[in-house]
This record gives C-alpha cells, structure tokens and sequence, in this order.
C-alpha cells in the first residue's frame, strides 16, 4: 500500500520541480530578451518557485534554483547564472521559508533583501578581484553605455525638435549621474520589490493550499523605530564637504525613503478604509500617484510622522466606526 503512495509523491515532486524549473527559468529569460515583456516578468521570476515549495518542499525548491541555473548558465553565460541566483534564486527560497514560519511580512522582506543585497555584494567582490575590475568604474560604464543606447533611441524615433532634444539629453545625463552614485541603493529598492511581489503571490498560494502564513495587512506596516535616527544622521551627512560620506548617505536616504513612503501608504489606506466609500478612495489615491509624482514626497513625510502623530490610532469611539 505504501508503494503507490511513494510513487505518487515522487511524481508530485518531479511536477513540482518542473513548474519551478520551467515556469522561473522562462520568466527570467524574457526579462533578459524582452524588452517590454521582460520588464515586468523580471518581478515575477521568483513565484514559480514558491508554488515549487508548496507542491514539492524545500527540497525539490532547492533542486529547481540549482537546475534553473545550471541551464541559464547553459544558454547565456555563468555571470547571467550568477545575476539568476541573486535575483530569483535566493528570493525564491527564502521568502517562502520566512513567510511558513510565521514571521510578518516586513520581517519577511526586509531578511530576505538583506539575504539577496549581501550575497550581491559578495558575488560583486569576487568577480572584481577575479577579473581585476574596479566595481564603481564598471557600473559607470554600464550606466552610461544604457543612458547613451536610451538617447539614441529616442532621437530616431521621437520626431522632436533640436532644442526638445537637447533638453531630453541633459535629462538623461542628469538621470546618469544620480544612478552612477546610488546604483546600491537601487539594487537594493529593486531587490526589495521583488520581494514583495513574490511574497504577495506566495501568500495567496498558501491561503490556496490550506497553510498557514502571517496575514498581516499592508495598512499595519510600521518601520522600526530606530530606522527615524539613521534617516536623521543621514541627512545631517549630506552636508559634509566630501562624497566619500555624502555618497552613502545619499544611498541610505534613497532606501529609507521608499521605506517611509510604504509607511505613509499604509497610513493613507488606514484613512480610506475608514470611510464608508474606501474602494473609490483607493482608486482616487492611485491615480493620484501616477499623475502627481511629487505626492510621493508628501507621503513619505507623512509616514516619518507617523511616529509622533499616531495617525492610524482611533481618536475617538465614532472615528474607529467612520
């Protein structure tokens, strides 16, 4: 009786292996192939492998990144294997792990970007010294080789005038130059991204399958405390005379204000769902962000004060039922 059981689960294992193998494998493959496509399936790369271990286990996950990446490095090269490690591999793993055990969401992202960022720069370490390359001097070239591609690109195709592409131009170069110095924060925000996406699907697929999963909303998030006085130290340090500080200080504010921008999100949906008409409010809200870029600032403000102001605290028994 025991053999047909066995053999069931082998070949749920074997399926699983293959959805993790096929369906992530193929995800990062068109973000590197795809221009439009790729952009977003780059995001996504990592949820096969959350469905791999749900079906199949941590091993059979284990077995498809290890899988997965011996055939990027097949068809591309090992450096694109490597870049699949950090940024699917890893994330595929972890961030299952974190979220069965019971942890919160943000716990959940915030280890798993750590895990991902420290493996970068290891990674980053060993191919400099490898192949005798200065990190920085690389990321210049291969920022500014991408803003001279983006340039153009779009002089063949805009139809703009000579001075509207002049202005685009010293735009891009501009856009250059603040990517050349806060590229590890941006690595960093990207990682963090994908984690989250990867974790909003893995949630939905454990609620699925029946496990259990911390089921936190969004609107509780809270950054740590003590995360206000790296923010003020940082700002301070903007102010010295050198870029051997300002530098990272800058990419620590870049980082922090994504995280304070998430905060006040979380304070703004809390006001939403308050009133008796929260669907139109989100939907106001959204499109407020995508047309008015510049409320990003303010809601970010609004999250660091969400210490002091307790925004998402009832005042009174009428505003808890608004």
């Amino acid at each position: 009786m025991d053999k047909p059981a066995q053999q069931s689960n082998g070949g749920q294992i074997l399926a699983a292996v293959l959805i993790g193998t096929i369906g992530s494998g193929l995800l990062f493959s068109a973000s590197l192939a795809v221009p439009l496509i790729g952009f977003i399936s780059a995001f996504l790369a990592p949820v096969p492998l959350g469905l791999t271990r749900i079906k199949g286990g941590r091993g059979a996950a284990i077995f498809s990144v290890l899988l997965t990446t011996l055939l990027i490095a097949i068809v591309f090269s090992p450096p694109i294997a490597a870049w699949y490690i950090v940024q699917c591999g890893m994330i595929g793993l972890i961030l299952p792990e974190l979220a069965l055990k019971g942890l919160s969401p943000s716990r959940s992202i915030l280890w798993t970007t750590a895990a991902t960022v420290t493996l970068t720069g290891l990674l980053v370490t060993v191919y400099a010294i490898s192949n005798n390359v200065n990190p920085q001097l690389f990321a210049q070239k291969e920022i500014a080789d991408g803003m001279s591609q983006t340039i153009k690109l779009y002089e063949q195709q805009s139809g703009l005038s000579t001075q509207d592409l002049e202005i685009f131009r010293h735009g891009m170069q501009q856009v250059g130059q603040f990517m050349t110095r806060t590229y590890p924060a941006l690595a960093t925000i990207n990682l963090g991204i994908i984690s989250s996406i990867c974790l909003l699907f893995f949630r939905q697929m454990a609620l699925r399958w029946s496990l259990e999963t911390n089921q936190a909303a969004f609107k509780e998030f809270m950054a740590p405390a003590l995360l206000i006085w790296l923010l003020i130290a940082a700002g301070f340090a903007m102010l010295a005379p050198t870029t051997l500080i300002t530098t990272p200080a800058l990419n620590i504010l870049a980082i922090l204000a994504v995280v304070y921008f998430a905060q006040g999100l979380a304070v703004l949906l809390t006001f939403c769902e308050r009133t008796s008409f929260s669907s139109t409010m989100k939907i106001a809200l959204t499109i407020l962000l995508v047309t008015q870029p510049y409320l990003n600032v303010v809601i970010a403000v609004i999250g660091i004060f969400d210490y002091w102001g307790e925004f998402r605290t009832p005042r009174t028994k009428q505003e808890e039922n608004l």
